[in-house]
């Protein structure tokens, strides 16, 4: 086992006031929300869902959306983005139902919680921050319990909205869903849509329609993204490791490739990345 503790989130924040526009795109990852106070308006596929205290809202990450306050009023609310193959690499503690299966099948929801539910729910998002600043695995095992607690509340919530679509998806919705499975589990290997189309049974040309369209990215620009989270997770993971070593782990084939779509998607280079995180863990163990 690492002595380093893994991140679970990509992306997290905790009671942050929202002005006037936060805006978020289409990325491969699923997103919750949560709003304590105030009042505002979310935005996906044009249409508007106006926000008040206790709304959760759970994003499949393929949906350009935005949350804002409104004109008068501030917007409190908590986030966390997390990647569904990391998640899936830590369910074996949840027995009987798929904890992503809310995200997959209804791709966007809306919660209105009250009463018990909100109070519970604003009590568990208060034990997922307070564990999330833990650096030993004690508290990193407290963090995933209390995230799982929140995603099965989640899923009773959604649980009366999946059985009315007999928790199935449409057809374009399931062929996006398998290229990005695919690219899941190949993101470390060569990838060429000959083979993808080989294997999905989907033509290159529709596949890349579909997914451009609902995903609002190419897949390559999709593989690329991928290759980059998981090299930040593995310099974070493996610090003793060399650039070139993480490069070849994560499918580039050539390091200065690999560096130039770093820094394009990072805003530093790989090298400067990782003694950032040397530095960091240097840091907490003074």
């Amino acid at each position: 086992m690492t002595s380093v503790r893994p991140p679970l989130f990509d992306a997290y924040h905790y009671r942050r006031t929202c002005g006037s526009d936060h805006q978020r795109s289409g990325v491969p990852r699923y997103e919750i929300y949560y709003v304590h106070e105030g009042a505002g308006e979310h935005l996906a596929l044009e249409q508007a869902v106006q926000l008040a205290p206790g709304d959760l809202i759970l994003m499949d990450g393929t949906t350009q959306h935005s949350m804002r306050a409104n004109a008068r009023a501030s917007l409190v609310h908590t986030m966390m983005a997390f990647s569904p193959s990391h998640l899936r690499r830590l369910e074996g503690q949840v027995s009987g139902i798929d904890l992503l299966l809310p995200f997959e099948v209804l791709g966007q929801y809306h919660i209105r919680l009250a009463g018990g539910a909100k109070a519970e729910c604003e009590e568990t998002l208060a034990r997922i921050e307070r564990f999330r600043a833990g650096s030993d695995w004690v508290q990193f095992n407290r963090l995933v319990m209390a995230f799982f607690d929140l995603l099965v509340m989640a899923y009773a919530e959604c649980e009366p909205a999946m059985k009315a679509s007999n928790y199935t998806v449409t057809d374009k919705e399931r062929n996006v869903r398998k290229v990005i499975a695919y690219l899941e589990n190949a993101y470390e290997e060569d990838v060429t849509l000959d083979q993808m189309q080989r294997e999905l049974h989907i033509s290159k040309q529709y596949m890349s329609k579909i997914f451009r369209e609902r995903i609002g990215m190419t897949i390559f620009d999709y593989l690329y993204r991928r290759r980059i989270h998981q090299a930040k997770q593995l310099f974070y993971s493996q610090q003793a490791h060399t650039v070139t070593d993480i490069c070849f782990q994560v499918g580039f084939k050539n390091v200065s490739h690999f560096s130039r779509m770093f820094k394009t998607q990072v805003g530093m280079t790989p090298e400067r990345y990782r003694r950032h995180l040397m530095q960091q863990t240097a840091a907490r163990g003074r």
